[in-house]
C-alpha cells in the first residue's frame, strides 16, 4: 500500500507543470536545472559532501545527498567548479526498487514528462554497461528538448556478477542542461 501511495505521488508530481519545452522548466522536487543548490541546502552541508569527480576533466563534480523525502531516497547534483552560487546544471532522483516494479513505474512517469515537454523526442534503450557487469542493464528512456534531456531509467544488477551482487536496483529520473551533457560527451571521459 505504501508503494502504491509513494507510484501515486511520483505520478502526480509532475503534473505542476504546463506544456514546457525548457529543460528549466522540469522540476524535480521544486528543483530545476538553472536553480541555486543554495535555495535548497546549507552552503556548509554541501560543500562537506564528498565530490565525486570525472577521470578527465574538473570542470563539473557531482555530489549526492540522501533524502528523507517520501518520493526519492537520494538526490545527486552537478556542480560546475569554483561556482559559489551551485547552480545546478544535472539533477537526479533515485528511489529504491526492484526491477519489475521500477518498469511499471517508468511507463507512467515517462508518459506525464512527454506531456508536459511537448516537443520532446524520444530515444529508449538498452544499456548494458559495455558489458562490465555481467548481465546487468538498464532500461533507459531519454526525452530530449532543445536546451537538454530528461533521462527516467531502471536498474536491473546481475547477482552472480561479484561487482554488481550487492547493488540495489532503483528507478532514476535526471534532468541535464545541454551544457552539462555536451562536457560529459566530449570532455568527461575523453
Amino acid at each position: 500500500m505504501k508503494r502504491l501511495l509513494l507510484i501515486l505521488i511520483l505520478t502526480f508530481s509532475f503534473q505542476s507543470l504546463s506544456e514546457a519545452d525548457d529543460i528549466s522548466d522540469f522540476q524535480i522536487e521544486g528543483m530545476s536545472i538553472g536553480d541555486s543548490l543554495l535555495d535548497f541546502y546549507a552552503e556548509k552541508k554541501i560543500r562537506n559532501l564528498e565530490k565525486i569527480n570525472y577521470p578527465n576533466s574538473d570542470k563539473f563534480y557531482g555530489i549526492w545527498i540522501y533524502s528523507s523525502s517520501d518520493k526519492y531516497d537520494t538526490y545527486g547534483f552537478t556542480l560546475k567548479k569554483n561556482d559559489n552560487k551551485f547552480k545546478i546544471y544535472q539533477l537526479k532522483g533515485s528511489l529504491d526498487m526492484n526491477f519489475n516494479k521500477c518498469m511499471d513505474l517508468k511507463k507512467g512517469i515517462q508518459n506525464k514528462i512527454k506531456k508536459i515537454l511537448t516537443n520532446s523526442t524520444e530515444d529508449s534503450y538498452r544499456s548494458n554497461y559495455q558489458n562490465n557487469l555481467g548481465k546487468s542493464y538498464s532500461e533507459v528512456t531519454d526525452l530530449i528538448v532543445e536546451n537538454g534531456s530528461i533521462r527516467i531509467w531502471c536498474e536491473n544488477f546481475d547477482k552472480n556478477f561479484e561487482q554488481s551482487k550487492n547493488w540495489i536496483e532503483s528507478l532514476n529520473v535526471d534532468a541535464s542542461s545541454e551544457e552539462y551533457l555536451n562536457w560529459i560527451d566530449n570532455e568527461a571521459y575523453k
